[in-house]
């Protein structure tokens, strides 16, 4: 018995039962051929989390989905969705957004559920990126695998997964009126964005 590529995957991602994560650890350290298989898949995860790499356009997620299209089990429950909101904003202020100048760092915390989600956006109007952090309140532990979305007008700009510090990143990230999506295992996070030029 050898290691699948979807097993392979969701054992790095961490996605496994405890048991069948015990498992397969413990396979790796008596086959040699599913520890190479497993180092070329970490491999590939540290590649693509590399900075100078940008995330897919919606438009090319989509053609990827439609090669896996998902099947929604009859009766299979829905993720419950919540709305975050703006709790923080250090642009909220226009004066203190002009005083800042254009390329001044914009600090935002939205709030949901139990959650934190703590952002930065900085850089010039045409190259904007993002920082974000999905921080659980009254808990040390940081959150498991999310997905990020990068929603304008419905629209997926940009997707990420967080590290394991709860951290995401956008690397363009367009002006005008965005939203933020969470995927969480058992919630889905929607919070508004408005992204303007600070200068006017």
């Amino acid at each position: 018995m050898h290691l699948s590529s979807e097993i392979a995957v969701d054992l790095i991602e961490g996605r496994l039962a405890k048991a069948e994560e015990t498992f397969w650890r413990g396979h790796l350290g008596v086959c040699r051929g599913c520890a190479q298989d497993i180092a070329r898949w970490e491999q590939l995860k540290a590649d693509m989390k590399r900075s100078h790499m940008k995330s897919a356009s919606g438009e090319i997620l989509s053609t990827v989905m439609e090669f896996f299209p998902y099947q929604r089990i009859e009766n299979e429950p829905r993720c419950p969705s919540v709305v975050a909101t703006l709790v923080f904003d250090t642009f909220r202020d226009l004066a203190l957004a002009q005083a800042r100048g254009a390329s001044a760092a914009r600090q935002l915390v939205m709030r949901a559920e139990e959650f934190d989600i703590h952002i930065k956006i900085w850089g010039e109007p045409d190259r904007r990126q993002m920082l974000g952090q999905l921080l659980p309140r009254g808990t040390p532990k940081f959150v498991g695998t999310a997905r990020f979305h990068l929603l304008q007008n419905g629209e997926r700009l940009e997707t990420a997964t967080n590290d394991e510090m709860g951290e995401f990143y956008f690397t363009d990230v367009p002006e005008g009126d965005l939203s933020l999506q969470i995927d969480l295992p058992n919630l889905t996070v929607v919070g508004a964005l408005n992204i303007k030029d600070s200068r006017g």
